[in-house]
């Protein structure tokens, strides 16, 4: 009988410490289905030349807050469509208490496939980038976009209170490539206010191809969210040209004249041009009483960098013996002014 009752106490105490061990370790678990289901909204752009977003592939994770571990894989590629005047996708998730949810999105998810092989791991989307091919190739008028994806990225990272009903994932796209034009102007004290230049063609040398581009959520700090991210480009490869042929030449007076508009500027792969860089911008110009004297000049882009999300503007002018110096318009892409940079003309 002594031993029954020896037995049955202790398999009582070993469940009792079972049980508190469970209770600490569930601390960190995340509880089933027991949360706010997420759910999906885009901020409205308001630049004229961004897409209309109508789906991306998000990919996501969550983590306790003290944790230091790995975070649990929530999306992964999961595709999210604009349907019936709402974001959905298929199954569900829900936000835990105590669990910072972090969250990549890009746009298009055709940019993700053909070779892209992205990798998510430790909140970091990576994934490789190849621009199309140009050299050879002769351009009318403008660049040809029918095989470039013009990426835009967002991201979101959340810490979860116990009393947070909020189920929206506000998604803020940005550009992740880089917007380039060039905007010349007539300046000669020796020629008359009607007269102008024509530029025939641009060329454009040593650009890099391809690259692998890394979308990071920025950390917390003492926030409760962020909607900020790190964008990260190396690997750089290729040596590319692009050949730009104005069928009806640009004509330049002495106002300053953008050579493509907003909606088609020249969208490249962000990259730096080192200082040895033999990287060129080339223009083939006629002056007006001369059309048949057909002159070239040349914009180095040697210790130049074309940063993701950007807007580059080249300010130059040209008069009889060539183009001259200015300064580079610089500015986010969605138009916040950035500081202007002095660049060289060969």
């Amino acid at each position: 009988m002594r031993y029954n009752l020896f037995q049955t106490s202790v398999l009582i105490i070993c469940c009792m410490l079972c049980l508190a061990s469970c209770s600490s370790d569930a601390v960190n678990e995340p509880e089933a289905d027991k949360g706010v289901e997420m759910s999906f909204d885009v901020v409205p752009e308001s630049r004229a030349i961004t897409p209309i977003i109508s789906e991306f592939s998000v990919y996501g994770d969550m983590k306790f807050h003290t944790d230091v571990t790995d975070p649990i894989v929530t999306f992964n590629k999961t595709s999210v469509v604009y349907r019936d005047g709402a974001w959905r996708y298929d199954g569900a998730q829900y936000w835990y208490p105590k669990h910072e949810h972090s969250f990549v999105a890009v746009s298009p998810s055709s940019a993700l496939e053909s070779g892209a092989s992205p990798q998510y791991s430790g909140t970091k989307l990576s994934f490789a980038y190849m621009m199309p091919t140009y050299s050879g190739k002769e351009m009318q008028d403008c660049q040809d976009k029918s095989d470039l994806a013009d990426i835009l990225a967002a991201t979101h990272r959340r810490l979860y209170k116990e009393d947070d009903n909020s189920s929206a994932i506000s998604l803020r796209f940005d550009h992740l490539l880089a917007l380039i034009n060039f905007a010349p102007r007539l300046d000669d004290k020796t020629i008359k206010d009607d007269d102008y230049i024509q530029i025939h063609k641009l060329e454009i040398s040593g650009l890099k191809k391809k690259a692998t581009i890394a979308v990071t959520p920025a950390q917390r700090q003492e926030n409760l969210q962020t909607d900020d991210r790190v964008i990260e480009f190396a690997g750089h490869e290729g040596n590319d040209n692009l050949t730009i042929i104005f069928s009806d030449s640009k004509v330049v007076n002495n106002q300053r004249t953008n050579l493509f508009a907003n909606n088609d500027a020249l969208i490249m792969l962000p990259q730096a041009f080192e200082a040895s860089s033999e990287a060129t911008v080339r223009f083939t110009y006629s002056f007006k009483e001369d059309p048949d004297n057909v002159r070239h000049g040349s914009i180095s882009l040697a210790g130049q960098e074309w940063k993701t999300g950007t807007a580059y503007t080249y300010n130059f002018t040209v008069d009889k013996i060539g183009l001259n110096l200015e300064t580079a318009t610089i500015k986010e892409w969605d138009s916040k002014d950035k500081p202007d940079i002095s660049w060289t003309v060969e």
